[in-house]
């Protein structure tokens, strides 16, 4: 004979456990997406491959690093805590800072919620390390640039199981639009098992790194051991 207070008696089940799954970070949500929104393939564009003006400062030629050259990869020199703190401004302002296809922080330096109210994820790893490194270290713009630049100066291959490590160190972690649903790469950092990125539902946000969903399509790197 069933017990009826069963139901009551149940665990309630763990919302962690039932968060969707995440497959298309970058795709703006329509609650963040701008009602008068530019066209979205322009403003996708500016996500995956960055403002030209921007990215006209860098040598973006430059052929990948042998692998075996990776002993000597380099390092950023990034201040972990200023990262923090620019992701908590961003979640905590007035008003709260949104996810925006296409959306850049410009100039560097602008105030969360007054100065820029919306950035995209390629834009906002991009002012975290403007922010967090001293001297400014100049990043170029856009998620493919990104993973390029990165991927051709020799910085250290890491995996995605590694990613969910408590080692202090900071990950800079890319999915390529070929493998996202709508065609729009991402990049987020990690530190510590958290992500530190915009993304399309809240906009910047920390959450776990799983190795679910986009995450399990990663590419990922160190930047500071």
């Amino acid at each position: 004979m069933s017990d009826p207070n069963a139901a009551s008696k149940a665990k309630p089940a763990d919302p962690k456990s039932q968060a969707p799954v995440d497959d298309d970070p970058a795709s703006p949500s329509e609650s963040t997406q701008e009602s008068a929104a530019a066209d979205s393939s322009e403003s996708a564009a500016l996500t995956n491959y960055g403002d030209p003006a921007v990215n006209k400062e860098f040598d973006l030629t430059a052929e990948s690093m042998p692998d075996d050259l990776e002993a000597t990869a380099p390092t950023l020199e990034m201040d972990i805590a200023v990262a923090h703190q620019f992701l908590q401004d961003c979640m905590t302002s007035n008003p709260r800072v949104q996810y925006g296809l296409g959306a850049k922080v410009n100039p560097h330096g602008a105030i969360p919620g007054s100065g820029f109210k919306r950035v995209d994820c390629s834009g906002f790893v991009r002012e975290t390390i403007w922010r967090a490194t001293t001297p400014h270290s100049k990043f170029p713009d856009g998620s493919v640039v990104q993973h390029d630049f990165i991927r051709d100066q020799g910085y250290e291959k890491s995996t995605r199981a590694d990613a969910m490590l408590q080692d202090g160190k900071v990950r800079i972690v890319f999915l390529r639009p070929q493998d996202s649903p709508k065609n729009i790469g991402h990049v987020a950092l990690v530190h510590n098992g958290k992500t530190l990125e915009s993304h399309g539902s809240f906009g910047p946000n920390a959450r776990d790194w799983t190795n679910e969903g986009w995450q399990a399509k990663a590419f990922v790197y160190i930047l500071k051991n």
